[in-house]
């Protein structure tokens, strides 16, 4: 056996919750035969819609399959006891049913919105409820796990939001020969920035959704473990870093430049960072002695600043500023829309702390300045994967009803801070006659169980009693996060 096997292990289902989680199956009202909880993004979140992704990935790797065994209880009934002080706190007999009864699946229900859609806040994202009258505490037990999709759903969303604008300056300034061009004009540089590997792939592939630019490898490969399809799911290009361009000293930076010019293959694009010392001087050096060497290999050269060349500089003057220096020196085409475009042998990228907000400014920037939109790719690190949190689209599960004595309630708080106020009753997810979306509560008396296959629900079941009920395909996914 290799003795580091123990860290490549799964660790059971039964730790993949907060500790307080394992005492409420003891806390039940008498009698209680089911739990009903939902998933939104309440009312105050940044943006006026959550891209809900990423939820297919949480049921692949962790409640498919059976997921619990008799040896799992056993660990954690003496793991619990010594965790609370000696106190027996895990419904034993109910984990002990479902690893017998149910041979190891979890008796859940698990509906939600198609993934890769847009939803307006306040809206039920998800809902889960068991299917098993003596498994009512599993829901809630769940609720931590399953909350995990705010994080994909987060960078689905930002991302998505800033395709939307750059769509709009698109359709403004680029021409339709060249609109491909969108979908490779945010790149993920988030992979160093986040806090595991499991991040970078959870949130990396919620990024790719609405693009295909990434340096975020293990992104593509979650797309393809949990997504049918996906195949190659993002590019990058060859690109160098400050350990490359700095390897000679400042007395040699052109000595560099050039070996590479002269290195690089053929008609290929090449990023390569331009700051290290003195980036105005660097183009102008390209723009003169290397000018023709640019020009005549036949692929792109990708300037990409990684600092403001003075103190207070922003994104957006120094992107305009770049663009006019290559310009100057490159040429630049007039477009059938009125819009400059560099000439083909040379571009830009941006990447250093970018937010959205930077973004938008230096989209706005160089439109102003008569640039098409295209002139400038973004990268983003921490701002697109890291940067936020579960409060950023106010990401919540909560309880909405509750089956005691066969008789279904309706829970739900209403504190004083109005905007905490969760939703009650069986809910549901349907469009008006307007093509508006909204949620409705269902009267208990309509239905005996909550209704599973409502076509006018945009609640879909995808999972049930450990197995997956939809599988959505990554074509189905991107084509519905781009529309």
């Amino acid at each position: 056996m290799n003795p580091y096997d123990i860290y490549h292990e799964r660790p059971s289902v039964l730790y993949l919750t907060d500790s307080y989680k394992w005492t409420h199956g003891i806390q039940e009202e008498p009698g209680t035969g089911n739990t009903y909880s939902y998933f939104e993004s309440r009312n105050g979140a940044k943006y006026p819609v959550t891209k809900f992704f990423g939820l297919q990935m949480l049921l692949k790797k962790y409640f498919c399959g059976p997921v619990v065994t008799l040896k799992d209880i056993d660990e954690a009934e003496a793991f619990g006891k010594e965790h609370f002080m000696g106190a027996t706190t895990l419904d034993v007999d109910m984990w002990r049913y479902v690893a017998t009864h149910h041979k190891g699946c979890i008796p859940l229900c698990i509906r939600a919105v198609p993934e890769g859609q847009s939803i307006p806040v306040s809206n039920v994202l998800m809902d889960v409820f068991t299917t098993d009258d003596k498994c009512a505490s599993l829901t809630n037990f769940f609720e931590s796990l399953l909350t995990h999709v705010w994080g994909p759903s987060n960078v689905a969303t930002i991302s998505g939001q800033i395709r939307n604008k750059l769509a709009a300056a698109f359709k403004q300034s680029v021409d339709d020969d060249t609109a491909w061009l969108l979908d490779y004009m945010l790149h993920d540089f988030g992979f160093r920035g986040v806090s595991s590997v499991e991040s970078a792939g959870l949130l990396g592939a919620g990024h790719l959704v609405n693009f295909r630019g990434t340096d975020t490898l293990i992104a593509i490969k979650y797309a393809q473990m949990f997504y049918p399809g996906a195949g190659m799911a993002a590019n990058s290009v060859i690109a160098s870093e400050h350990s490359i361009m700095t390897a000679r000293g400042p007395q040699h930076e052109y000595a560099v430049v050039e070996r590479l010019l002269n290195s690089m293959p053929p008609n290929c694009i090449y990023s390569m960072v331009s700051d290290s010392y003195n980036i105005d001087k660097l183009i102008e050096k390209c723009g003169t002695d290397f000018h023709a060497k640019i020009v005549q290999r036949g692929g792109k050269l990708v300037f990409r600043p990684d600092s403001p060349r003075f103190n207070g500089e922003t994104p957006a003057q120094q992107v305009v500023a770049l663009a006019q220096a290559l310009e100057k020196h490159f040429g630049a085409t007039t477009n059938k829309k009125g819009y400059k475009v560099l000439h083909p042998s040379v571009g830009l990228i941006y990447g250093d702390g970018l937010s959205i907000e930077d973004i938008f400014n230096v989209i706005d920037a160089l439109l102003l300045a008569g640039f098409a939109a295209s002139t400038c790719v973004f990268g983003m690190g921490g701002g697109l994967l890291q940067k936020h949190n579960r409060d950023t689209q106010r990401s919540a599960f909560k309880c909405a009803a509750k089956e005691v004595l066969g008789v279904w309630n309706e829970v739900y708080k209403e504190p004083l801070d109005k905007t905490k106020a969760s939703k009650r009753g069986w809910l549901k997810l349907e469009v008006d006659a307007n093509g508006q979306i909204h949620t409705t509560q269902q009267p208990f008396e309509r239905l005996q169980y909550p209704n599973i296959m409502d076509a006018t629900n945009l609640l879909k079941p995808v999972f049930m009693n450990g197995t997956m009920l939809a599988d959505h395909s990554w074509a189905d996914v991107c084509q519905r996060a781009r529309q």
